[in-house]
């Protein structure tokens, strides 16, 4: 499961704490009923936006729900369904929030217009192995940039003691040409309000991320996560002139309570 927080700015890292796909956040553990539910809050700091050199501090909430390990939602995903679901595989589908970019978020992004918030529908599937997952999601951006991105990951998750869990991942992320140009293409128009030369960005993988995550269970109940990530910008979202900086470091923490 994914718990995260989206502030319509940095698109690349929008997770406020790393329960990211391809570094497993702390799932509730089912109790005896159907229903299980995280609650909490956090904050993350990171690119105000992806490819910016300047950072932005974003406090929120997180809430996860989840029924019978079949109908889940989450801040990242959404709302969603896991139709095949094992011990190991899990193969599923959601529609949650995809978020958009505003010019006056930078001076930088000045003349390239706003991009609108969409919605985004997810297929993902993912197999475990002991303590390792490997997984993948396909994204399609419904309003906004229309694009389409494919993320397969690997990841890793260590308990150190009955209280403490290590995690970490890394995963690549492929767009489509409608995703790309929206991002990180620059059009005539543009370039003459903006002042940044024209840029037409194709297709291609645009990113590298690394995360890894600490898990303190410090109460049956209670919850703290602390995460740091790294992206690395790839391609033409490296050589756009939108793209201040192709390392695109974050932080995060989070204290939560699940029932």
């Amino acid at each position: 499961m994914v718990l995260a927080a989206t502030s319509g700015r940095a698109e690349a890292q929008d997770a406020i704490i790393v329960p990211e796909e391809n570094t497993p956040a702390p799932e509730a553990v089912r109790p005896d009923g159907d229903w299980t539910f995280v609650l909490g809050a956090g904050a993350r700091v990171g690119p105000s936006y992806e490819g910016s050199d300047k950072f932005s501090v974003t406090p929120g909430p997180f809430v996860a729900i989840n029924w019978r390990d079949r109908v889940f939602l989450d801040m990242e995903r959404g709302i969603g369904v896991n139709i095949v679901r094992t011990d190991a595989l899990r193969l599923g589908l959601s529609v949650g929030f995809a978020p958009g970019r505003d010019e006056d978020d930078e001076d930088h992004l000045r003349g390239l217009g706003d991009i609108d918030a969409a919605a985004r529908g997810h297929l993902f599937g993912s197999y475990s192995f002991g303590m390792w997952q490997v997984g993948i999601d396909v994204a399609k951006d419904f309003g906004g940039s229309e694009g389409l991105q494919i993320r397969p990951g690997v990841s890793v998750k260590m308990p150190l003691s009955d209280t403490w869990t290590l995690s970490s991942g890394i995963s690549a992320t492929w767009a489509d040409d409608d995703y790309m140009q929206t991002f990180f293409g620059v059009s005539p128009a543009q370039s003459r309000k903006s002042g940044l030369e024209h840029f037409d960005a194709g297709s291609g993988f645009k990113s590298v991320d690394f995360q890894i995550g600490l898990r303190w269970a410090f109460s049956e109940n209670w919850f703290a996560m602390a995460n740091v990530g790294v992206g690395v910008l790839l391609g033409d979202a490296a050589d756009s002139p939108i793209t201040e900086s192709e390392v695109q470091p974050s932080v995060g923490l989070a204290v939560g309570y699940r029932f």
